[in-house]
């Protein structure tokens, strides 16, 4: 790989930078005379106004990388006369010394680089995102830690320097209580223990639980005067464990577990063991992670917990279905839910020592990838693995203040946040991807994440941790998925059923990108939210196999990008649920990045290159009658098929050139062109396989158009949007797609056949 060009910057010598004005705030210009109290050109005497940026200094930057201005090591040795530069040399080293971020093997040593972190200048495009950060930051009490990037190499003394291997973020900070630093860019953060036991995590828990219960008033209303105790619980009384049924109408605090079952046999309970388990329980016989949360929950001076494996009868169909269906008011009414947030299984334990992931492997295969594309050489020897570190700080030596250094915990602050890149967090948070726990943690009043990194406090009005980076901000995410604070605030979304619908595909985009043991769980998993949206929607609205009645047809808009990913979602002969609802696909998996697609009306606009989009109807298409087939009590559960009749404006379209529409069309005078006559048309089927199936004449019923603006536009751009149809027997059709057409200029002399298509009507099964 070839070396990485660095041109040392050019000292400063213009008027301060006034970081109010370029986020577009009010300030006072400067007085002209004034300089730069820097006089270091290497470091800016770690002044974030006078480091060069991004948007400042596009020139300092590496191929294909973010631009930054990096310092070499070799750099930071040169002047011993500056303080800060001789300050972040004996950080790093530091660092690299502990032996706890790279392997370092004998005759070898470390070359890197560094690049200081400017928290108001984010790498991400997402106008929202970059908002969030700036409001926290001016929303924290204190300053935060001092984030810089790393670049490093492990090479002998007379090696090439081939190029940096690894990259990671590291964290510069004063402990809490500690005398302030000398630089005002290093801030304040928590200690984060390395090994903390089960009274150690109950103590800091006790403090977060007395805050929310002091000061959130919104927490506290959601469960009322008590929490009703579910029909059985773990009693922990008297030095015991014991399975118990509940009297009706008993309160009580109750913890309740989100967590993994994993790959092996858990403990549970069956109509054979129900009388062995409410007889006692030994502690050394259950799994590591229920053992854990029970030192836990007796820490917190709790007397019952709630555990699904334990407290609903495994193997009878009857009591599942009746636990699923009140699985809303468990999670929604529970003192506290606890999540084993980095467990992937309930022998794995919860408590075990805090680590974190050098997950320099996807930075590194981008790299290798652009600067050697159409190369023989072997890229594997510049790709590093994918190491465990353990979460430590480390006092920087030389100095008289405590200030310490260790790698950055992003994981534990980005997890909960993004939930387009959870598998991202694979490793240290494996619970998020699991479907039931979406449910679990949006409807629980307050949570705790039992993180690899450290502890997470989630409550409906803010997030805390134990590094305090996310003490004060609020539980909102990225904007791209479904908040927590949003579907904590349904409530006060009556007055407008279009944002209740919007939020609603916003959740099932979410869920479409986790995993589920059991594929005809996906509805079950989601009955507890659907409820909860049951209680604010107009009164008799039904819910549908994952839609709702009230905004139907634009419901029917789903896009599941299957067509464009060889491994993306597939049609199960074993799901039964109408072919018309996006819970009839196999979902999850380690292909289901993209997931679904299918709002875009309710949610902000996100990034700067995005436009705001809107959507109407066709005054032409109209639902007659629409059923699904529930199984079992639960409404919100299970379907066996379902039915929709729809009118619309409706097309065949022959997609083999000089193909001709079956001898037996199962529509009369039905409008007929041919794929190739316009190139604006995108056909989007369903599943991989759903192409090859289609036949040669796929049927187009036109639902509704969406109308996107963008900034500086006179006009909006149109799309009309749709579903691909194919006959099955009995006249009916099923499913297949999703088609998309441009109505622009550009396409005025195409064959825009939605203009002209007769009306028919359809029975989609």
């Amino acid at each position: 790989m070839p070396k990485r060009r660095h041109q040392k910057p050019p000292v400063y010598d213009g008027p301060p930078i006034d970081r109010a004005s370029e986020e577009g705030e009010e300030s006072s210009p400067p007085p002209r005379h004034r300089r730069p109290p820097t006089k270091c050109s290497t470091c800016f005497d770690l002044d974030l106004r006078y480091i060069p940026q991004p948007h400042k200094n596009p020139n300092f930057c590496s191929y294909g990388q973010v631009a930054r201005h990096w310092i070499p090591s070799t750099d930071l040795a040169k002047d011993p006369s500056c303080a800060s530069c001789s300050f972040l040399k004996s950080a790093f080293d530091t660092l690299i010394n502990s032996r706890g971020v790279t392997e370092i093997p004998p005759g070898k040593h470390v070359s890197y680089m560094i690049a200081i972190l400017d928290r108001n200048d984010d790498d991400s495009e997402d106008d929202f995102a970059k908002k969030r950060m700036r409001d926290a930051a001016r929303n924290k009490e204190t300053s935060k830690s001092l984030k810089v990037e790393m670049r490093c190499i492990v090479k002998g003394e007379k090696e090439k320097d081939d190029g940096f291997q690894e990259e990671f973020q590291v964290e510069i900070y004063s402990p809490l209580g500690a005398e302030p630093a000398p630089w005002k860019s290093i801030g304040v953060a928590g200690e984060v223990p390395t090994k903390p036991n089960a009274e150690e995590c109950a103590a800091i828990i006790k403090l977060w639980l007395q805050d929310c219960d002091q000061n959130h008033e919104f927490c506290k209303a959601k469960q009322g005067t008590g929490e009703f105790l579910p029909k059985r619980v773990l009693d922990l009384s008297d030095g015991q464990i014991r399975l118990v049924e509940t009297t009706p109408g008993k309160r009580g605090h109750y913890v309740a577990l989100s967590h993994c079952w994993g790959k092996e046999q858990l403990m549970t309970t069956t109509r054979a063991t129900i009388a062995e388990r409410m007889r006692g329980i030994a502690l050394e016989q259950m799994p590591k992670t229920f053992q854990d949360v029970v030192a836990i929950t007796r820490g917190l001076g709790l007397q019952y917990v709630w555990i699904d494996s334990l407290c609903i009868i495994q193997q009878d169909a009857a009591d599942w279905e009746q636990q699923s269906a009140v699985m809303a008011d468990i999670y929604a009414y529970c003192y506290l839910n606890i999540a084993t947030t980095r467990a992937a299984g309930g022998h794995e334990g919860c408590l075990g020592p805090r680590w974190t992931v050098r997950d320099s492997l996807a930075w590194a295969a981008q790299f290798s990838r652009a600067v050697r594309r159409g190369s023989d050489d072997d890229n594997s020897k510049s790709i590093s693995k994918t190491r465990k570190c353990e979460v430590q700080s480390f006092k920087v030596p030389g100095m008289q203040q405590d200030i310490r250094i260790r790698l950055a915990m992003k994981s534990s602050h980005e997890a909960l946040q993004t939930p387009r890149w959870i598998r991202n967090h694979v490793d240290t948070a494996p619970l998020l991807l699991r479907t039931w726990v979406y449910q679990e943690r949006s409807l629980s009043a307050r949570s705790i994440h039992l993180h690899a990194n450290e502890m997470v406090w989630v409550c409906d009005v803010t997030q805390r941790c134990e590094c305090k980076e996310l003490d004060g901000t609020p539980p909102d995410g990225d904007g791209w998925g479904a908040s927590k604070d949003q579907i904590a605030k349904i409530g006060a979304m009556t007055a407008d059923n279009k944002a209740l619908h919007g939020l609603w595909r916003t959740i099932v985009e979410d869920v479409t990108l986790l995993d589920l043991t059991y594929e005809s769980d996906r509805l079950p998993a989601l009955s507890g939210l659907a409820y909860r949206f049951a209680e604010y929607l107009p009164k008799n609205e039904r819910y549908l196999a994952g839609l709702w009645e009230g905004d139907l047809a634009r419901d029917l808009l789903w896009e599941s990008g299957g067509s464009t990913q060889t491994a993306g979602p597939t049609r199960d002969r074993k799901m039964t649920a109408p072919s018309w609802s996006w819970a009839s696909l196999v979902w999850g998996g380690d292909d289901s990045a993209n997931g679904l697609k299918w709002e875009h009306e309710t949610k902000p606009k996100l990034a700067k290159w995005a436009g705001i989009k809107t959507y109407k109807q066709d005054a032409r298409t109209r639902i007659i009658s629409a059923s699904v087939n529930v199984e079992g009590q639960n409404k919100y559960g299970i379907v066996s098929g379902g039915s929709i009749v729809i009118e619309g404006a409706l097309c065949a379209v022959v997609l083999k050139k000089g193909a001709t529409q079956a001898s037996n069309p199962p529509l009369a005078n039905v409008t007929t062109v041919q794929y190739g006559v316009f190139n604006s048309l995108h056909l989007n089927y369903d599943t991989p396989t759903s192409a090859s199936s289609a036949g040669g004449t796929i049927y187009c019923l036109f639902i509704g158009s969406f109308s996107e603006m963008f900034d500086g536009d006179d006009k909006p751009h149109v799309m009309h949007e749709g579903l691909i149809l194919k006959p099955v027997d009995g006249g009916r059709f099923v499913r297949i797609g999703h088609w998309a057409q441009h109505i622009e200029d550009w396409v005025d002399h195409k064959d825009v056949w939605t203009r002209k298509s007769r009306v028919h009507r359809v029975e989609i099964i």
